[in-house]
């Protein structure tokens, strides 16, 4: 903890000082360790670019270098992605402009499952309830994974090309081609990644191999330079063992299709149309004997199917009614169904060959308007509003209360609508030539209950579909950007206050039965209570909670001279269960990093050092979709180092070490291990130890 109050001050002091010196030209970085700030509340990355630490070859480990964001590890790979504290349908996910939502009722399969990386050009992250123009709901901001498609004047092939070799036999491969022509564009990428168990810092194995694989397709005609009309087509599919459960991935197969049209009419009042509709289904399996065996609760070979299909579309005109006033303004709308199948002998009934049954449908309509005012050459106004008309039907006849009993849905068919508004406001100031940015911003979301949410029970109710509120998040976002000289830094502070916040609470004593049927041990409750038992079972809920939360994000970096650079980053965040009064679960640790690096152009080397703080603030079983708290988590200090040849123009190569000293350590908002036969027995999925890796890269 002195170390990381020793980095903090560093940090703050870095971003505070003033630097009169030369100015150094900017150099690309040869491995990303940090994402700075952009402009208020926004940064992008390529994630094209090397990577330190080694992420996993998905969506979730990508986000994991950009301060406020944390990962909720479960095996290799399909981490669940949060930021600031909040994980699930809080931070949208969207790819290409597509809504894309996972299958899996346990949420082994997240968006980010679906997510290839490193066949996108560019990632985007909006921060806070700061925009209306990409969906509804998103409390904690949106993630937005983008291809680039920018026009050319001449006819020409662009090729992204890369292989990875690793410890614990990962290795990855990506091919990415592009033609372009002023009237064409043809592109296809292919990447798979596949990856053996690793071991922790103590050498303790972890079950957490994967295999994924992924191919894109897309044409585009532009019958003129303003005109473009895009198909495209995705599948992919993969296995993923997990730690942290009775069961292993063994299937999360996407199929995709998406047409886009873009047309802009140059100096007029109606500047731009954009249209977009898309399909996505997802096909998941989950069971115990594709990549372990039988055992404990469930001896027989069983398999859970869910899949889901989510369609969409979006219509957005681009309005400029003056130089210094744009404004999108649309209309918006997906709708998602999700189906099961199980079988508790694979041997006996196969699950493939029973009938899917419905047990959730969603709908939703909404429409936006987004303005973007430069008052002057110092002041920007931001400011948008929307509103969603959603639809849910319970497709659900009946209601598990444990792996061998059920009890029938008592609200089975029930329909509910409900219209949500957001909204925000952000006001922007550039102070002369000073190279700082001011910004203040407040933002109002409403967000409806997910599937995972919604198909809970609650403390009185086997259902939560007609009790369940909205949740509402009205925050606040303040801070300061600076780009003077040699030094780039940013400061964000943000504070949070969300009224019906959607709590997940394992472990709540029920009565065994609410309605007529059988308990879990095959008496009716009115057997159980004449032999003077109490008919209790413990079981997961969702409540309605009103919560706090707020912090502070910096990240910063210093030039030394043209070939030296420093960077540091510093993440924290609280919050406070208003409600049960204690501290709001599901909350990451106070973290710091701070890196030196040295590039030539030709050559260049890295050390990062990450330090995480001891977490004690914890609420025992209560949380989110993705895991509840159950212990604290001790800190942590994490050394990794990485090297650089620039062998020509078209050629990289980088390796690295990441955690170094191989620390044996686990994330605060990792899950807790489950007894898997064949493994040790782990209290939390602990981080990989100490991992060699390799990367070559071949582009033009």
């Amino acid at each position: 903890m002195k170390r990381l109050n020793i980095l903090s001050v560093a940090v703050m002091a870095a971003t505070s000082q003033l630097v009169f010196a030369e100015e150094f030209s900017p150099v690309e970085e040869v491995v990303v360790t940090g994402v700075r700030t952009d402009s208020p509340l926004q940064l992008s990355t390529n994630p094209k670019n090397p990577r330190q630490p080694l992420p996993a070859h998905d969506g979730a480990d990508y986000l994991k270098t950009i301060p406020g964001f944390s990962v909720i590890r479960k095996g290799g790979t399909d981490g669940d992605p949060v930021l600031r504290g909040m994980a699930g349908s809080r931070l949208s996910m969207l790819m290409d402009g597509e809504m894309i939502l996972g299958g899996c009722n346990a949420r082994m399969d997240p968006p980010t499952a679906y997510v290839f990386p490193e066949t996108f050009d560019n990632i985007k992250v909006i921060k806070g309830p700061q925009s209306v123009q990409y969906g509804p709901g998103n409390s904690a901001g949106v993630v937005l994974f983008e291809r680039n498609n920018s026009p050319v004047e001449e006819a020409g092939w662009k090729l992204h090309s890369s292989a990875l070799t690793g410890s614990f036999g990962r290795h990855d491969e990506v091919i990415d081609l592009q033609y372009q022509s002023p009237q064409w564009e043809m592109r296809g990428s292919a990447s798979q990644a596949t990856a053996n168990n690793y071991q922790d810092g103590d050498g303790t194995e972890v079950n957490s191999a994967y295999q994924r694989w992924n191919a894109q397709l897309s044409l585009a005609w532009r019958p003129d330079i303003n005109t473009r009309l895009e198909l495209s087509t995705a599948f992919s599919d993969g296995e993923a063992a997990y730690a942290d459960r009775n069961v292993d991935g063994s299937k999360f197969s996407r199929e995709n299709l998406n047409i886009k049209f873009s047309r802009e009419f140059p100096d007029r009042v109606l500047s731009k149309v954009e249209a977009q509709t898309y399909y996505n289904y997802v096909d998941h399996v989950m069971d115990n004997y594709s990549l372990r065996s039988p055992s404990g609760m469930m001896p027989n070979p069983s398999a859970m199917n869910p899949d889901r299909t989510t369609s969409g579309g979006k219509l957005v005109f681009t309005l400029a009614p003056m130089g210094n006033l744009e404004v999108d303004t649309g209309v918006d709308t997906q709708r998602n169904s999700h189906t099961s199948r199980n079988t508790m002998n694979e041997n006996l009934i196969p699950f493939e060959s029973l009938a899917r049954i419905p047990d959730a449908s969603f709908s939703q309509v909404g429409v936006f308007a987004e303005l973007r005012w430069d008052i002057n050459a110092d002041w920007q106004l931001y400011t948008g509003y929307r509103a969603d008309l959603w639809s849910f039907e319970d497709e659900r006849q009946s209601i598990a209360l444990s792996m061998m009993s059920t009890t029938p849905n008592p609200l089975a068919g029930m329909e509910r609508d409900e219209t949500l508004h957001s909204s925000f406001l952000r006001l922007e100031h550039t102070i002369g030539d000073s190279g700082l940015t001011w910004y203040t911003g407040i933002g109002r979301s409403e967000r409806f209950p997910d599937y995972w949410e919604i198909t809970k029970e609650t403390a009185n109710s086997l259902a939560a579909t007609d009790t369940l509120s909205p949740e509402t998040n009205t925050q606040l976002d303040t801070g300061l950007l600076l780009k003077r000289d040699n030094l780039e830094a940013s400061v964000s502070f943000f504070f949070s206050d969300v009224q019906d916040y959607l709590m997940i609470q394992s472990g709540y004593m029920k009565p065994a039965i609410l309605m007529t049927g059988m308990g879990m041990s095959g008496m009716s409750t009115m057997d159980m209570s004449a032999m003077g038992a109490t008919p209790m079972r413990a079981t997961t809920i969702v409540r309605n909670i009103d919560t706090r939360s707020w912090g502070v994000e910096v990240d910063s970096q210093y030039r030394f001279n043209e070939h030296w650079r420093m960077e540091m980053t510093l993440s924290s965040v609280r919050g406070a269960n208003d409600t049960d009064r204690t501290t709001l679960a599901q909350l990451p640790p106070l973290e710091g990093r701070i890196g030196l690096y040295y590039d030539n152009n030709s050559w260049s080397t890295g050390l990062l050092w990450r330090a995480l703080a001891r977490q004690d603030r914890v609420d025992i079983g209560k949380g989110n979709i993705v895991g509840q708290d159950f212990s604290p988590t001790a800190a942590a200090n994490i050394l990794s180092v990485n090297a650089g040849w620039r062998a020509t123009d078209q050629v990289l190569v980088t390796a690295g070490i990441d955690n170094l000293l191989d620390e044996t350590y686990a994330e605060h908002i990792s899950r807790s291990g489950a007894s898997i036969p064949g493994f040790d027995q782990i209290a939390r999925i602990n981080e990989p130890g100490r991992v060699l890796w390799m990367k070559a890269q071949y582009s033009f």
